[in-house]
């Protein structure tokens, strides 16, 4: 039998055996009183995580399909949109956005590092007809931080929409949706949240809705529609609180995880990424190894680094996956080959599991010299 990867890649993750129990269980209805219960359990937890008293609604799907829910929802083909783009997944963001029919404006820093309000202010100056603000939260392809809290703040003050991707940062750093000045925010339960792939939480804020509600043709379609989601909670919530047929253990196996958070506590739900983080780049350091990303910059969530002068990172990955049972992930666009992306979420966050791949590294290092 083959044995089951520890998974220390950016997402998904390795889940507890409680919530892998709770995905593996009998497959419950999607309706009725008690999974009515189970949903409104769900979306009052998230709300506290995402920082919003806005409605969140639980999509069935990736997020990048939630992300194009938000922006079919409230934009129209022809308006403009400033996407900051740093890295693979911004990119992905002004490529879903242009897919969409939007004049997309991309706002570029220099080099591997956040995008700033100064730039974000600069290309609202450059472009005054822009409707709306789109960025990343954790830039997983560099394991960077934008300051989202800034930027969406200085959005609001321009009058843009704001759009943003919390798929790899939810439950892992800190966020304030509301407090930030956040419109529309799209997370995931399979990374920093410790759940299995398949639910997308999307949190809608006021002047979302206004955006949704103006009265403008939104290319959304159906499924991917805000207001379809608000309709059918409005009219089925008492018994079937979405429009569709949901996956009911990847939501229980959601729940199971939201209750292992709620009882460690968010806090501390954090600084758990947050040690293991610290821990991988003292130990891959004193190997030799440089950060991708200054710690400043840097992300709790998930470590880029350089391959050592020689290295044959996917000899190493290889190795570690095929010897000790380790998936670590490879880098990504100009970074392939080159370097490597370790996650610190889910089980990859526990002691033993980075001591395990500290350990291992040494070892691959030691039988290449």
């Amino acid at each position: 039998m083959r044995v089951p990867e520890t998974l220390l890649i950016p997402g998904p993750v390795s889940v507890s055996p409680a919530v892998l129990e709770a995905a593996g269980g009998p497959v419950p209805a999607h309706y009725g009183e008690d999974w009515v219960a189970v949903h409104r359990r769900l979306t009052t937890s998230l709300r506290g995580i995402f920082g919003t008293a806005g409605e969140v609604f639980l999509l069935f799907g990736p997020g990048t399909a939630a992300l194009e829910a938000c922006l079919a929802s409230s934009l129209v083909p022809g308006d403009e949109v400033l996407v900051a783009v740093n890295g693979m997944f911004g990119e992905r963001l002004a490529e879903v956005c242009g897919a969409l029919g939007l004049l997309v404006h991309r706002v570029v820093p220099d080099g591997r590092e956040p995008v700033s309000p100064a730039q974000l202010r600069r290309a609202a100056a450059q472009h005054p007809d822009a409707r709306a603000f789109a960025v990343v939260h954790h830039e997983t392809s560099l394991g960077l931080l934008n300051p989202v809290g800034d930027l969406c703040t200085a959005a609001r003050e321009l009058g843009l929409l704001t759009v943003v991707d919390a798929v790899a940062s939810l439950g892992g750093v800190p966020l304030a949706m509301d407090t930030w000045g956040i419109d529309l925010c799209v997370g995931v339960g399979n990374k920093c949240l410790g759940a299995p792939v398949g639910v997308s939480p999307i949190a809608v804020g006021a002047r979302a809705w206004a955006a949704v509600d103006d009265g403008r043709r939104k290319p959304a379609g159906w499924y991917l529609n805000l207001a379809t989601w608000r309709r059918y909670d409005e009219m089925w919530g008492a018994w079937h609180p979405s429009p569709t047929t949901m996956p009911t253990n990847a939501m229980l196996a959601l729940a199971a995880a939201l209750e292992e958070l709620e009882r460690r506590g968010l806090d501390e739900h954090r600084a758990r990424f947050a040690r293991a983080a610290a821990r991988v780049r003292e130990g891959l350091r004193e190997l030799g190894f440089e950060m991708v990303i200054p710690d400043e910059h840097a992300s709790p969530v998930t470590t880029a680094v350089w391959g050592l002068p020689d290295m044959d990172v996917p000899d190493y990955l290889a190795w570690l996956r095929t010897e000790r049972g380790l998936r670590v992930g490879g880098g990504l666009g100009d970074l392939s080959a080159r370097a490597f992306r370790v996650g610190h979420m889910g089980r990859a966050a526990d002691a033993d599991v980075v001591d395990a791949y500290l350990g291992a590294t040494a070892d691959y290092l030691a039988l290449k010299r």
